[in-house]
C-alpha cells in the first residue's frame, strides 16, 4: 500500500514536470510565430507603399505629359551634348510649322538662326530668359520669349527649352507705338493751334487797346514836337547873339568905337531875345522832351513785349514790374472809368512764360475796367506771397458777376458781351495759361459790389506738361 502510494506520488510529480516543460516549449514557439507574423506584416506594408509610389509616379507622369502636351507654350527636351531634340510638344510643332513627332532627332539649331549649341555653358539650376526670333520649317521668323534650364542629373543631362510665340504682342506693341506717334503728332498740332489762338487773342487785345495806346503815344509826341519848336526858336535867338559876338571878335583892338558899337548891339540883342530866360528854360524844355520820348519808348517796349510770340523757354519774371507795365499798357482803357491803386508787396523773381502771364494780367485789368458803372469805380491791384505761392489780386468795385454766370466764365467762347465785342476766349485762355504754370485762378464776386480775381502761381512756376491746357 505504501509502495502504491509512493508510486502514485512520483507519477503525479513527473506528470507535473512534463506539463511544465511542455508549457515552456509552447510559449517559446508562440513567440517565434509572433515574430514571423510581425515581419510578414511589415513586408506587406512596404510592398503596399511601393505600389502606391509606383502608382503615384505613373499618375505624375501622365499628369506631366498632359501638361506638357496641353501647354500653349512650345516645349522641347534637348540633349545638351548633341543639341538633338529628344521630345517636343504639340505647341512647339505648331509654332515651328512642323509635326511635333518630326522634331524628334532634329538639331535644335535648325530653328535658331545663326546659333551654336552651347547649352552646356548654362549654369545648372539657373533659368535663362530672353526674346529672340526662331526660324520655322517654312522659313519665316517668329518672335518668341525663350526660357532654357539645364537639368544636371547623376546619370544624364537634359536641357528643357520653352518658347512662347509673342507675335501678337509684338504686333500690338508696334500698333501702340504707331498710335503713340500719331497722338504725339496730333498733340503737337493741337499745341500749335492753341498757340495760334493765344496769339490771336493777344493781338485782338492789342487791337482793342490800339486807340488808347495811340492816344497815350500822341500826348508825349505832341509836347515833344512843341518843345522842339521852342528849342528851334531858342537856337535862332542864340545864333543871332553869337554872330554879334563873332563880329566883335573880328574887329581890331584899336577900333574902340566899332567895338563899343557892337557891344551895345550885343546887349540890345540879349535883351530883345531874352537870353537869360533861354538859359534858364532850355534845360527844362530838353528834360521834358526826353521824358516824353522815354514815355513813348516805354509804351512801344511794353507793346512789343506784349505782342511778340512767346518762346517755349522760361524766362525770369519780375512780378511787380510786369504788373505795373500792364497797368500802363491798359491805362487809357482804365483812366476814364476808374482809379487804380497799387499795393505791391515784396515778391521774388519767378520763372515763367512772361508774355503769357502778362496777357492774363492785361485781360483781368481790361475786364475790371469794363465792369465799372458809369459813375466810375476803383481797381486795387495787390501782389504778395502766401503759402509759398505768388498771388496777384485784381479787385474791382464793378457790377459783379451773377452766380449762374460765374460758373461759366472760364468756358471757351462764353461771353456776356454784345456780338462783336468779344470772342469769349479771354478768360478761358487765361485759365489755361495759369494752369500750364502749375497755378490756378480763384474768383469771388458779389453782384452790385464787385469782383476779385486771384492769380496764384508757385514760386517755381515751371509749366506742367502741356496737352491742350
Amino acid at each position: 500500500m505504501t509502495i502504491l502510494l509512493t508510486l502514485a506520488v512520483l507519477s503525479a510529480a513527473a506528470l507535473a514536470a512534463w506539463g511544465l516543460t511542455m508549457r515552456r516549449r509552447m510559449t517559446a514557439l508562440g513567440l517565434k510565430v509572433d515574430e514571423h507574423v510581425e515581419a510578414a506584416k511589415s513586408q506587406v506594408v512596404e510592398i503596399q507603399r511601393l505600389q502606391r509610389m509606383q502608382q503615384d509616379l505613373k499618375e505624375s507622369e501622365v499628369f506631366s505629359r498632359a501638361v506638357f502636351e496641353a501647354s500653349q507654350t512650345g516645349m522641347m527636351v534637348i540633349d545638351p551634348r548633341t543639341c538633338q531634340i529628344m521630345d517636343a510638344n504639340q505647341a512647339a510643332g505648331e509654332i515651328l510649322d512642323v509635326d511635333a513627332d518630326d522634331l524628334f532627332g532634329e538639331l535644335a539649331t535648325t530653328f535658331v538662326p545663326n546659333a551654336n549649341c552651347n547649352l552646356l555653358d548654362i549654369p545648372a539650376a539657373e533659368t535663362i530668359n530672353h526674346e529672340m526670333n526662331m526660324a520655322t520649317a517654312s522659313g519665316r521668323e517668329v518672335p518668341v520669349l525663350r526660357s532654357i534650364r539645364l537639368i544636371d542629373g547623376d546619370q544624364t543631362k537634359l536641357a528643357v527649352v520653352s518658347f512662347l510665340d509673342i507675335s501678337r504682342r509684338k504686333q500690338a506693341e508696334a500698333e501702340i507705338r504707331e498710335s503713340h506717334e500719331k497722338l504725339e503728332q496730333a498733340n503737337e498740332e493741337l499745341k500749335r493751334h492753341k498757340d495760334q489762338i493765344v496769339q490771336s487773342e493777344k493781338l485782338a487785345s492789342i487791337g482793342q487797346l490800339a486807340a488808347g495806346v495811340a492816344h497815350e503815344i500822341n500826348n508825349p509826341i505832341g509836347f515833344v514836337t512843341s518843345n522842339l519848336g521852342t528849342v528851334q526858336e531858342y537856337m535862332e535867338s542864340l545864333t543871332t547873339v553869337l554872330k554879334l559876338y563873332e563880329e566883335r571878335d573880328e574887329v581890331a583892338d584899336d577900333q574902340a568905337e566899332e567895338v563899343a558899337s557892337l557891344t551895345a548891339k550885343i546887349a540890345a540883342a540879349r535883351e530883345e531875345e531874352d537870353i537869360e530866360f533861354i538859359y534858364s528854360d532850355i534845360g527844362n524844355v530838353v528834360t521834358e522832351s526826353l521824358d516824353g520820348v522815354g514815355r513813348v519808348a516805354e509804351i512801344v517796349t511794353n507793346l512789343k513785349g506784349f505782342a511778340r510770340e512767346d518762346s517755349q523757354q522760361l524766362s525770369a519774371y519780375e512780378v511787380n514790374d510786369g504788373v505795373d507795365s500792364m497797368i500802363k499798357m491798359s491805362w487809357n482803357e482804365l483812366k476814364y472809368r476808374c482809379e487804380v491803386e497799387r499795393e505791391f508787396g515784396e515778391v521774388p523773381t519767378i520763372s515763367c512764360h512772361t508774355g503769357r502771364v502778362n496777357q492774363v494780367i492785361m485781360n483781368m485789368l481790361v475786364n475790371a475796367g469794363q465792369a465799372m458803372p458809369e459813375e466810375g469805380g476803383k481797381i486795387v491791384v495787390r501782389t504778395g506771397v502766401e503759402n509759398e505761392e505768388v498771388v496777384i489780386t485784381i479787385a474791382d468795385t464793378g457790377a459783379g458777376i451773377p452766380p449762374d454766370v460765374l460758373s461759366k466764365i472760364f468756358d471757351p467762347f462764353f461771353t456776356t458781351k454784345e456780338v462783336g465785342s468779344g470772342t469769349g476766349l479771354g478768360l478761358s485762355i487765361s485759365h489755361g495759361i495759369i494752369q500750364e504754370h502749375g497755378g490756378r485762378i480763384e474768383v469771388d464776386s458779389v453782384v452790385g459790389e464787385g469782383t476779385t480775381f486771384r492769380i496764384i502761381l508757385p514760386l517755381t512756376a515751371a509749366p506742367v506738361e502741356e496737352l491742350i491746357g
